[in-house]
């Protein structure tokens, strides 16, 4: 009797497609079109996958719709793959199956308007666990019950299809593998929103890697729990991790974007008049991004007001005074990690610019301070060599050793922007050194 699973489910069988951009047919049945046409679903048009953007890339207006489509294709991909190793395939059934698809196709599925930016301001709920809500039908957005829906379409538990999206959860073994497929260093989401963003963005930097010769190169690790990838994929792996580090570099965390998404989480942090609670989880999920923006600028105060102007009918982001990366300034780097050792410079740079009479209000000057670095931000995954011994990527790959450290030093940088207000003045004199303000 077959191992095989992917022969009896119809999503692998099927010749109905939607095509998305770039030159993709998403293969897709009638039920899994009926979760794509749930309001729930639909509403994934307009949130753009990269938020603000937009505002530095014009033509990345693409939506986490489209995104979702395609990292479902990715997953069925995965799957087709991973099929044929009995590790996998043996202790597994088709519900997994079943789920891990579904998981993909709803990964985002709680996402609102920047929520990446926003749910670290305590008002904002985690789009993880919102996601995690709406899969189970705990939260029911338009009437609808995704849980429900999820059941009688395709006969499993919808707790199964969020268990592999909650981290909270833990998993071993072949379960574990399965969530690998949506979130791992070799992962079906970053197959898709790498080239995908770099496409729209105009820049090539994230396309660099042969997806085809990745996927056709991915087997299971000798525990059956962890993705890996086989030496004659190696290359398309490295390409694949160059990739992700590029595209934070130069896009994702480049400094007019950071500047963007500065100015909207203190916008955030001033709103007003809002209590937590279901009605407001439902009505953040409501949102379009514009509609989001024009409701942030009425429920802020003053200042918020000014910021949501600038950034969404000026285009006007703060500008850079100061860049500080591990690589070139690790003391300051580490010092600046602290609330009171920014508050010090902050206090000191604002005195010496008020000597000449200007006065600097709090919000003219803004950190932006990376979450601090963890060692697993950047994992390495398993390599099956020709002779089937399995190392760590990092003893084959010198390039891919060397990207955690890359990621520290030359992306995650600690950035002050400042009001444009302030050029004359900053221009005028020689603004005092970092070093000096925090008299290391």
């Amino acid at each position: 009797m077959t191992l095989s699973k992917i022969q009896n489910l119809p999503e692998f069988n099927t010749k109905q497609a939607i095509r998305i951009s770039p030159n993709t047919s998403v293969a897709v049945t009638d039920r899994i079109l009926r979760i794509i046409d749930t309001k729930s679903f639909q509403r994934l048009r307009g949130i753009r996958q990269l938020s603000l953007g937009e505002r530095v890339f014009p033509s990345a207006t693409h939506s986490r719709f489209s995104h979702a489509l395609g990292v479902y294709w990715n997953v069925l991909d995965y799957l087709r793959q991973l099929d044929q190793y009995p590790v996998f395939s043996s202790h597994l059934k088709e519900e997994d199956y079943l789920a891990i698809m579904l998981a993909g196709l709803l990964h985002d599925i709680g996402h609102y308007p920047f929520s990446h930016q926003m749910d670290n301001l305590p008002l904002f709920p985690k789009h993880e666990e919102l996601t995690i809500a709406l899969i189970t039908g705990e939260l029911k957005l338009f009437g609808e019950n995704l849980g429900e829906l999820i059941r009688s379409l395709f006969g499993i538990d919808s707790e199964r299809v969020a268990a592999l999206l909650d981290h909270r959860v833990p998993m071993k073994g072949q379960k574990a593998l399965l969530r690998q497929i949506i979130d791992s260093p070799l992962d079906a989401d970053k197959c898709d929103y790498l080239p995908r963003d770099s496409y729209f963005c105009g820049v090539d930097l994230g396309s660099s890697f042969d997806r085809t010769r990745l996927i056709t190169n991915l087997l299971p690790d000798g525990t059956g729990s962890k993705i890996a990838v086989h030496e004659k994929g190696l290359v398309s792996a490295e390409r694949f991790q160059l990739a992700r580090y590029w595209m934070y570099r130069s896009v994702y965390w480049g400094h007019t974007v950071r500047s963007f998404i500065t100015m909207l989480a203190h916008a955030g942090s001033r709103v007003q008049g809002v209590r937590e609670g279901e009605s407001w989880r439902k009505k953040l999920l409501g949102f379009s991004d514009q509609d989001f923006l024009d409701w942030l600028y009425e429920a802020c105060d003053d200042i918020g007001r000014d910021f949501i102007s600038m950034l969404n009918v000026k285009r006007q982001p703060y500008k850079r005074l100061f860049t500080i990366s591990f690589h070139h300034s690790p003391l300051e780097y580490h010092a600046l990690q602290q609330d009171e050792t920014r508050e010090r410079v902050l206090d000191g740079l604002i005195a010496w610019i008020q000597k000449s009479g200007v006065n600097v209000p709090d919000h003219h000057l803004l950190w932006d301070v990376p979450p601090p670095y963890k060692a697993s931000k950047w994992e390495t995954f398993p390599v099956i060599l020709n002779d089937g011994q399995e190392v760590p990527i990092e003893n084959e790959s010198p390039v891919v050793s060397a990207l955690g450290p890359a990621f520290l030093h030359g992306v995650r940088k600690i950035r002050l922007f400042y009001h444009p207000s302030l050029d004359d003045r900053l221009a005028m004199d020689r603004v005092p050194s970092i070093s000096s303000l925090l008299k290391l």
